[in-house]
Order: C-alpha cells, then structure tokens, then sequence
C-alpha cells in the first residue's frame, strides 16, 4: 500500500488527535501512515482496511495509522493509529477521479454513505457507490482544487459502536 493515501483535515474541535497502539499479527499486511485501520475478525488485532471495507456493524473502523506497523512474517507487532472520535474530518481522493473537482459535483455527494475502495494499493472513497444505510463512510464536503472528497465514519461503523451490532 501506499502512505498518505487518507488524511485528518479536521479533529472535531481538538487541537490534536489521540494516538493509542495496538497490536498487529505477524504475516498481516505492513500498514502504512494514512492507512485506514480496523479490527481484524479475530477481535485481538487491527490490520489494515480492505477493498470495500465500510460497512456497518462489519468493518470497525480504528483510524487512520500514525506510523509504519511493526509486525513481520514471523512476529506480532504494534502499530500506533490517530484514533477516529466524533467530530473527525478525513481526506481522501474519488475512486473515479474528476468526481470532486468541482464544488457542484461535491455538493450533490453531500451525505452520502458509501464504502472505501482499496485499487492498485491506494485507498480512495468510492463515490459511485450506491450508497445506503448499511455503509459507514459519509460525505463531509471536499476540495474541488485537490479532487479530494472529505468524510467522517458513522458511529455505527466505529470501534465506538463495536459489540453493539
């Protein structure tokens, strides 16, 4: 995967983000900073988001990855995650680019409940998505000079919620 691929453009009124480690299990993918993180099925590690992760009570959603994990082949690891409360704004770019370059085409994505898309190792919002009540990744807004939509996760599809489902 590639680092960088979703950022914070907003903590929700804090004026700096809580960072918490976690543990990761050894032969899971390397994630990256600026890599979605969620809890694996196992429910004692995170790893990194898949294709299509973003679904409520399915897919929690940590936050995104502060630093490189440290796990390998052949050992658990740690990796240390901004944690996602209420009130987070991220970044990312369309899956479909030219999707949110303008700020009419982002004013009509407004609320929309879609799903993250994971593509030739880079994590984007899917916009095209039909979207629903079931999927945890809502449109914030954007940045129509960056091509860059901005979302927060329901809490339906957060550790906040999680054992809830």
């Amino acid at each position: 995967m590639s680092a960088g691929d979703i950022k914070i453009v907003d903590l929700g009124g804090r004026n700096v983000s809580p960072v918490r480690r976690f543990v990761t299990e050894s032969a899971e993918t390397a994630i990256n900073p600026g890599e979605p993180v969620v809890i694996s099925n196992t429910n004692v590690y995170v790893i990194a988001a898949v294709d299509a992760d973003g679904v409520c009570y399915a897919d929690y959603f940590v936050g995104i990855a502060a630093k490189v994990s440290s796990h390998s082949a052949s050992a658990d690891g740690y990796v240390d995650v901004y944690l996602d409360l209420p009130g987070v704004i991220y970044a990312a770019k369309p899956k479909t680019a030219g999707s949110c370059n303008t700020q009419a085409k982002i004013d009509a994505l407004m609320f929309k409940r879609v799903i993250l898309d994971l593509t030739a190792s880079k994590y984007t919002v899917d916009t095209a998505n039909a979207g629903g009540v079931t999927q945890s990744i809502m449109i914030m807004g954007g940045n129509p000079d960056q091509d860059e939509c901005y979302f927060a996760v329901c809490d339906q599809g957060t550790w906040r919620n999680y054992g809830h489902g």
